[in-house]
């Protein structure tokens, strides 16, 4: 069975600790995780956290199975990239010389990616898409000598 990256959906209780166990599994299994991002739910008192990980089938299952055991955890689902919105966000910034900045920003434009921050000296220009897109608008950007990259990780919602 081939391996490929899974996004786990979890809707946990939003108190102290439950991360810990979370992330105590996937370090007691070997499990390893991606990416993780945590935000409120859709209900007070409740956190969704999606994790990126890459397992095959029976392994995700398991993973699965291990997760609903833990205390505070009400749901645990594998996102099914054909049927979720799988968004990331990421923000670089790029330290400039005054000549570099229309070309600079011609390219970011044409990558449909946006400039939210400029002075003199930087510019910090957001990405929001699939982990392929910001990986291929940060390597076209790359030449322009980005000092410093933050990503969020994957928020994806079913359709």
């Amino acid at each position: 069975m081939t391996e490929n990256k899974k996004t786990i959906s979890l809707l946990v209780k939003d108190h102290p600790g439950v991360m810990q166990r979370i992330t105590s599994l996937f370090t007691r299994r070997g499990f390893n995780m991606e990416s993780i991002t945590v935000g409120a739910a859709e209900e007070t008192g409740l956190s969704r956290i999606l994790i990126v990980t890459t397992c095959n089938e029976n392994l995700a299952n398991q993973i699965l199975n291990q997760l609903l055991k833990l205390i505070d955890v009400y749901e645990a689902i594998v996102l099914k990239s054909e049927q979720s919105v799988m968004r990331e966000l990421a923000l670089l910034k790029i330290n400039i010389e005054p000549s570099m900045v229309k070309e600079i920003t011609d390219l970011v434009d044409e990558l449909q990616a946006t400039i939210v921050n400029s002075s003199t000296t930087t510019l910090i220009i957001q990405a929001v898409g699939d982990t392929e897109r910001i990986n291929t608008i940060v390597k076209q950007l790359s030449p322009y000598g980005i000092c410093r990259v933050s990503r969020t990780g994957m928020i994806a919602i079913e359709k």
